[in-house]
């Protein structure tokens, strides 16, 4: 009998073909093949077959199915006669019954296509461990030969088989960026031209084919071509995934521009040769192989090249990119650097650092900036865990934690759904692991907590609304708005070199308009370098008769109108109605007042405040020369662009609860 997944579903036996042509009967065969000589469930059929609601009569439809396989393949329990159900011949292909479900019983897999390929595979590396790399080369192409088209085409996948359909692709890829590698290796840049373009194109995000093809190019005297391939990759990274290329890819990007030595063949890597700081690929997962004969992508083969591993084996580096024109903050990262850099072991617990300050000034910025100084100091692995859309209610935290699981190496289909499961699992991954976690726009304590790691050698930077209280571990930095000459550095980083008329005066007013938020400074540069014929003084006498256009200015996705109204509609009633009658009046408040200005029944006035100081749209100061008794020693008010965004979004200033008015003219008075 020969069976054929690579490809078109193929059954032949005695040179027959034997194959189902019904799309139920091919999905049972199918998952019967993948798990050859072992117990296949009733329940991993029933699913595979219906998902998560099989019929009534699911059963009595699946020994139908399995009957009608034994008649259609001659793989009936009995043999030459011999009593239906009696176990036949050992060299005989069979499908049995089971306790619990159904085997497909194979003499010899090599009858299979998927099962010959990963034994050619296998040969391939044990070759090229020796030394013998053209026969490893000839193996590893014997292999991919047996391949005519996409894994299980044209058969009706549920859950199961699509996952193992993209992990026989994937492992695919994984060979085929083998044998490139020994190809270029020994000097074959030209024999392999036309299958590594053919191979970008069929997956042009691609980094090690694109990488392997612009070093063929480069030593075919063809730099110019080599130089197209990177600026066709960088397009697409950019537009479809929001990513540039890899650290690695942009050296050899250089090395191609530099014209250095024909692009240096990379070192070889023998078995067992682990580079600097690294671990096995066994150490790194920690996971066994998922199936009983035919694995899904296999860990790299560390006898290649580094370049070669694939990326899915990789630690996973999911930090946005650092922007360039980063200003100040520099005593603040050198504490979060010191802080979270420590040698593991050095503190109990996961390290944290918190991040805080009002909107607009440049948290996530920060954070980012403070993760990629940090990279070196964690090999295992940085994740990045965005929590506007959790916020939002767009999306569940569970989502977000399973997405980065994945990212780990673990496969979605595999993982649990449930948050506290999602939970453990992430901290039994980064047990024994020193990974950077980045956790940004955190709105609740809760949410932080499900999203630590588990191990001593981790660290977390988190960018908070909120001063957190019940998190009493690790460091809390406040971000204060930039100083007049950061802020003034910042947009000149923005605007450009080129003379626009930004005059010194008008750029320092400007940025007192913007009271030293990053956010602010970057949408009104943002706008003046989008037109090259305004200045900083036309853009502040535009924001003098509208002072709402400030808020509105974009910088990249956000504007701070965005950011103050996102934390604005998480507070709850009686905190809206305070913050809407002290941004009534652009004045500060006591303590005392503010007891005065509240209707009755509305909650204890100096707990309100302190709420809005730690979600931190209200300030608080110590003010001598304010009047405010000893209860009050502190006064409280609204920042002036809080103040107009509130204003705007229609919390402030418009029709005030009746009596508020007069409550405030008295309290002036």
């Amino acid at each position: 009998m020969e069976i054929g997944l690579l490809g078109s579903l193929l059954v032949r036996r005695d040179g027959v073909d034997l194959t189902p042509s019904a799309p139920k009967l091919r999905q049972v065969l199918t998952l019967l093949v993948l798990n050859a000589n072992a117990l296949v469930s009733v329940d991993q059929l029933c699913a595979e077959l219906w998902g998560e609601y099989p019929p009534l009569s699911a059963m009595t439809t699946l020994q139908t199915y399995i009957y009608q396989l034994r008649r259609k393949l001659r793989l009936s329990t009995g043999q030459a006669g011999a009593p239906f159900g009696s176990c036949p011949p050992r060299e005989y292909p069979a499908l049995l019954t089971r306790v619990g479900g159904y085997e497909l019983r194979l003499s010899d897999k090599k009858s299979v296509d998927a099962y010959r390929f990963e034994q050619l595979v296998e040969r391939g590396k044990t070759e090229y461990a020796g030394g013998q790399q053209e026969s490893a080369s000839r193996t590893l192409k014997e292999a991919l030969a047996l391949w005519h088209g996409q894994a299980l085409v044209d058969v009706a996948a549920g859950e199961r088989l699509s996952a193992w359909a993209t992990q026989l692709e994937e492992r695919r890829k994984s060979v085929l960026e083998q044998r490139f590698a020994i190809e270029l290796d020994i000097g074959r840049h030209q024999a392999v031209l036309d299958e590594l373009s053919a191979a970008f194109r069929a997956h042009p995000t691609h980094e090690a084919f694109a990488g392997q093809l612009m070093r063929a190019l480069h030593r075919s005297g063809r730099r110019p071509e080599a130089l197209e391939v990177y600026r066709s990759l960088r397009t697409r990274l950019v537009d479809d995934l929001g990513l540039d290329p890899s650290a690695a890819l942009q050296r050899l990007h250089q090395e191609v521009l530099a014209d250095r030595g024909g692009a240096a063949r990379p070192p070889v890597q023998r078995p067992g040769q682990e580079g600097p700081g690294e671990r096995s690929p066994a150490e790194r997962n920690g996971r066994p192989r998922p199936g009983p004969y035919l694995s899904p992508p296999a860990p790299p083969v560390t006898h290649l090249p580094p370049a070669k591993i694939p990326s899915s084996q990789l630690p996973p580096a999911q930090l946005p990119a650092d922007i360039g024109d980063f200003v100040g903050r520099s005593a603040e990262l050198d504490e979060v650097e010191a802080y979270l850099g420590a040698e593991a072991g050095s503190g109990p617990g996961v390290r944290l650092v918190e991040v805080h300050g009002p909107p607009g000034v440049g948290k996530t910025a920060f954070a980012v900036r403070a993760a990629h100084r940090l990279r070196p100091r964690f090999p295992d692995g940085q994740l990045y865990m965005g929590l506007s859309d959790v916020g939002e209610g767009a999306a569940p935290l569970a989502d977000v934690l399973a997405a980065n699981l994945s990212c780990c190496g673990i496969q979605r289909e595999t993982l649990p759904t449930g948050l506290d499961e999602l939970a453990q699992l992430f901290r039994s991954w980064s047990a024994d692991r020193r990974v950077l976690v980045v956790v940004d726009d955190v709105l609740a304590a809760s949410q932080l907590g499900a999203l630590m790691p588990g191990g001593s050698g981790c660290a977390v930077i988190a960018t908070n609304r909120y001063q957190a209280h019940g998190l009493a571990t690790g460091r809390k930095i406040v971000l204060p708005p930039l100083s007049v000459d950061e802020g003034r550095n910042l947009f000149e980083a923005v605007v450009g070199p080129h003379d626009r008329g930004v005059e010194a005066d008008a750029v320092r007013e400007l940025i007192g308009r913007c009271e030293g938020l990053p956010l602010a400074i970057r949408a009104a540069a943002g706008r003046i370098a989008a037109r090259p014929g305004w200045s900083a003084a036309r853009l502040s006498a535009r924001l003098s008769g509208d002072p709402g256009l400030l808020l509105e200015l974009p910088a990249g996705t956000q504007s701070l109108l965005s950011t103050v109204k996102s934390s604005y509609r998480h507070l709850a009633d009686e905190h809206r109605q305070l913050l809407q009658l002290l941004a009534g009046c652009d004045r500060p408040w006591s303590l005392e007042e503010v007891s005065a200005l509240l209707p009755r029944h509305s909650g204890d006035p100096e707990t309100l405040l302190e709420h809005l100081v730690d979600v931190h749209l209200v300030g608080e100061s110590s003010s001598p020369g304010h009047r405010a008794t000893a209860a009050g020693a502190s006064v409280y008010r609204v920042p002036g662009l809080t103040r107009q965004a509130l204003m705007l979004l229609g919390g402030a200033g418009i029709d005030p609860a009746e009596g508020a008015v007069s409550l405030v003219k008295s309290a002036q008075d």
